[in-house]
């Protein structure tokens, strides 16, 4: 009987065991659950802010300062030393020089590299920079035949149309003639939308420049180049290069200096600054550039080129010989998005889901630009 009651306790104390282990396995379970539901989104948003607080500090570092030296966008290349990357000039405004610097496709005299500015503050994320309107113009429909040349266009904030947008149109065929018109965007068959037409001397290649204005704080601008092959038809083509404008510094007026490396092709290189004209009998500049060599190496040189005080323009520079010709052009300042100077940094690497970004809006040349950010 004895035997039987042990046997019995022994039996009662294992299940008290047993229940009493599996209750401590319940509830640590919970409290590892509860703890881990709280430390994971805690450790993600000290992640996250540590990632906006070094966003804050590059986006601080690049727009709302002068770099290092301040003069840099001034400066060869390879003659910087202690380089930091910034783009404001000392009125409080953005540097079209500095900006232009960034444009990808121009010489490596002028040419800052994504590396050296990524290892300069020391960064181990990696970024990416975009600078643009807020607002777009577009050609979204063309004619050409015979010199007769039509430009139908939009100019749209996001998606939205935008009418009573003033236009300016210009075409400049491969003899540097230039022909140039004003409109407004307004309801054309059934679209808010424009339409600028030309009667121009015949020839196998156009630069096509149209800017648009909202307000007087908004502009934007796009070139198209077209090209005549075999036929009587014209295609869109590619730029042959991209000549490098930067503010003149040494005069007391708005004046650009433009450098293009000089191919074996001609002796003479014409370059023409077209911009929105208003009041104003000028609607462009035109200047023959000299070949030389310096520092740079073998070039176009064109020193003090006039230039509106404020505003956008677009430089295009071309060089003819016989049938041979080539162009390309730079915007002042050269839009930093992917339809021009291209967006500075590795944005085709950008990890989508995982960056974060900041936008604002800046002051150059007394309109208001988009500045954005991506830091992954």
């Amino acid at each position: 009987m004895k035997k039987f009651r042990r046997s019995k306790l022994a039996q009662v104390r294992g299940v008290d065991f047993a229940l009493a282990m599996l209750i401590f396995i319940i509830a640590f379970s919970q409290v590892v659950l509860v703890l881990t539901n709280l430390l994971i989104p805690s450790l993600v948003q000290m992640e996250t802010y540590s990632q906006e607080q070094d966003l804050s500090k590059i986006y601080h570092n690049i727009f709302l300062t002068e770099g290092s030296p301040s003069n840099w966008g001034n400066i060869g290349t390879s003659s910087l030393t202690d380089f930091r990357l910034g783009l404001l000039e000392q009125y409080n405004s953005l540097d079209f020089t500095k900006i232009n610097r960034l444009a990808s496709g121009i010489t490596n005299y002028w040419g800052i590299n994504y590396i050296n500015v990524k290892t300069s503050y020391g960064l181990i994320n990696d970024f990416a920079i975009e600078i643009s309107s807020p607002i777009k113009v577009s050609i979204d429909v063309y004619t050409a035949a015979f010199g007769e040349i039509n430009l139908y266009g939009s100019v749209k904030e996001f998606q939205t149309s935008i009418e009573d947008a003033k236009i300016w149109a210009f075409v400049i065929d491969a003899d540097g003639n230039i022909a140039s018109n004003s409109t407004t965007t307004q309801e054309l068959s059934g679209s808010i939308s424009f339409h600028s037409s030309f009667s121009t001397t015949i020839s196998d290649y156009y630069t096509v420049v149209v800017f648009a204005e909202v307000g007087i704080i908004y502009q934007d601008y796009t070139v198209m180049r077209i090209y005549r092959g075999g036929g009587l038809d014209y295609s869109e083509i590619s730029m042959d290069y991209i000549p490098f404008v930067r503010e003149n510094t040494a005069v007391g007026y708005s004046a650009l200096d433009i450098s293009v490396t000089r191919a074996p092709l001609s002796d003479v290189a014409k370059a023409i600054v077209v911009f929105p004209f208003e009041d104003s009998s000028l609607s462009y500049f035109s200047y023959d550039l000299q070949p030389t060599g310096n520092v740079e190496g073998e070039i176009y040189l064109g020193e003090q080129l006039s230039l509106p005080s404020d505003g956008l323009a677009v430089v295009v520079v071309h060089e003819r010989e016989n049938i041979e010709y080539r162009a390309g052009y730079m915007g002042v300042p050269m839009f930093l998005r992917q339809s021009d100077g291209g967006i500075f940094g590795i944005y085709s690497e950008i990890n989508q889901e995982t960056y974060i970004s900041e936008s604002y809006m800046m002051n150059l040349r007394g309109l208001l630009v988009r500045c954005r950010i991506w830091y992954w």
